[in-house]
């Protein structure tokens, strides 16, 4: 393993119900709270009343800003930060999958600077070493934001989508409470899988071999996933499954453990997303469902000791020529994909065109963003992205 300096202070309070304590856990120690609400049911299904009553029954404050989109414009960020200043907001509590996360992020930390918050991701990007206290509830699993100091977040004008990351903006704590998760579609379930597989293939793929805990660890969150997935596509109301797939989300990016000791990610496949899902306005998990076979097809064979032991270890392929075995276990995980009902295409994550003229702009935004430098196992070239990105339209 290599060096590694690991620390997470968010605390997790994990279980059905859960979502109760909310008032009480708060109850002390904050006068006024912004309770920050992304676009769902949560009215119409009782969630958002739950969550407020319990709040203002310990005598606290609740200011809102509802309908955060689902990939979370600086625009909202700004309008956060200024009404946090002008209520003098000491928390930001976020109800909602991880766009409305990481949005009440950045508010957080725009809260306590008298700079645009675009600073944080573009421009300057200023170091961000303060915000006010966040907490999150999590609606869904998916990348595990609610126990990270990362965000995530789209420029209104260009529509380019870009991160940023600092000790400060890991939440105080978080409520997971899998019964929460019981509204989400089986459908978005599915995409908010294929989100937490790719943050796990982000380090079990990018080339490092010499953990073999790390790599066992990643291959359990892998085969946990899957099968939670395969368990909510015959139940979608299986809340062991659903409270399985909301840890599985944490610790294959959120909380860190996977990345100890292995370097640095192959972000590759999110990297091309990101620019895709900023441009279309399509489910983040979704689109990194679609892409991550169509990146598997170009870079296995380039590293088949690798891809041979995810045949082999997760996929269950005996095959003993490692290059046949690559081949194969990318083939098998195709098949599982179109198995539970994921999405194969891009055409799977919204009715809408997809000209070749406008994915050939996100991936030079993606390679701008970046700046020439996408993927670890194997550095893609523009044209390799392109590919991926065209092939996005082909059903496999």
């Amino acid at each position: 393993m290599e060096k590694f300096d690991y620390y997470n202070p968010t605390r997790v309070i994990f279980g059905n119900g859960t979502r109760f304590q909310i008032g009480s856990e708060l109850k002390g120690k904050y006068k006024k709270i912004l309770l920050i609400v992304s676009k769902g049911p949560f009215r119409e299904n009782g969630l958002y009343d739950e969550i407020r009553e319990s709040i203002e029954e310990s005598g606290i404050e609740v200011f809102e800003m509802s309908d955060i989109d689902s990939n979370p414009l600086i625009s909202s960020v700004r309008e956060g930060a200024k009404k946090c200043k002008e209520d003098s907001i000491e928390c930001v509590i976020a109800l909602g999958g991880g766009s409305t996360m990481d949005c009440a992020k950045v508010i957080a930390a725009g809260a306590k600077y008298d700079i645009d918050p675009y600073n944080f991701l573009w421009g300057d990007r200023v170091p961000i070493e303060n915000a006010i206290d966040i907490v999150t509830i999590p609606t869904i699993a998916a990348t595990g934001t609610e126990v990270n100091p990362t965000a995530v977040i789209v420029n209104d004008e260009t529509k380019e989508k870009y991160f940023c990351e600092s000790m400060a903006l890991f939440p105080k704590f978080t409520i997971m409470d899998p019964e929460i998760t019981l509204t989400v579609p089986l459908k978005l379930t599915i995409f908010g899988a294929m989100d937490i597989l790719s943050h796990t293939f982000e380090f079990y793929f990018n080339g490092y071999i010499k953990s073999e805990f790390q790599n066992r660890f990643s291959e359990a969150i892998l085969l946990a996933t899957m099968k939670t997935v395969e368990d909510l596509a015959r139940n979608p109301k299986d809340l062991n499954a659903r409270g399985e797939l909301m840890w599985c989300a944490s610790m294959a990016w959120g909380g860190g453990l996977t990345k100890i000791g292995r370097g640095t990610p192959d972000m590759a496949v999110h990297a091309i997303e990101e620019s895709t899902s900023g441009y279309f306005g399509t489910h983040h998990g979704g689109g990194c469902g679609v892409l991550t076979p169509r990146w598997m097809d170009i870079v296995s064979l380039s590293s088949p000791e690798i891809f041979s032991r995810f045949a082999r270890n997760v996929l269950n392929i005996y095959e003993k020529n490692d290059k046949a075995a690559s081949l194969k276990g990318v083939e098998a995980y195709k098949n599982w994909i179109k198995k539970v009902g994921g999405p194969v295409t891009f055409f799977d994550l919204g009715d809408r065109e997809f000209k070749d003229e406008e994915l050939e702009h996100v991936a030079k935004t993606a390679w701008k963003v970046y700046k020439g430098k996408i993927g670890r196992l194997r550095p893609l070239n523009l044209e390799e992205v392109i590919t991926i990105l065209k092939n996005g339209k082909i059903a496999y």
